[in-house]
């Protein structure tokens, strides 16, 4: 963890930068999705579900880890459980057909 004593450039740090940095709080650190995209996973009960549909889980394991961490973050972001649960039926559906999510995939470059 970063901390202002092992900064690379404390010198540069001014004091004003140094007191805010001594007074951020951890509850308020990692709060952004980009943050937390590296952390996503899907609950126990979704990740049973999926690991059950064997085609679609050893098509998704054979994709990239960013695809991965894309479309995990996209399904257990979702605040209501109906929406979760859509995600990754459609998620599901997509890996059965062995085809990407199109609208989490980046367009093919020419």
């Amino acid at each position: 963890m970063l901390t202002s004593a092992t900064a690379p450039d404390r010198k540069r740090i001014s004091p004003a930068g140094l007191k805010a940095f001594a007074a951020r709080s951890d509850d308020r650190s990692v709060i952004y999705s980009y943050e937390q995209r590296k952390h996503a996973q899907l609950d126990p009960a979704d990740d049973k579900r999926f690991r059950t549909k064997a085609k679609a889980w050893k098509f998704f394991q054979a994709q990239p880890p960013g695809y991965r961490q894309i479309t995990l973050c996209w399904v257990s972001s979702a605040k209501k459980p109906e929406t979760r649960q859509r995600r990754l039926a459609r998620l599901i559906d997509y890996s059965i057909q062995e085809k990407r999510i199109p609208r989490l995939t980046p367009p093919e470059t020419k």
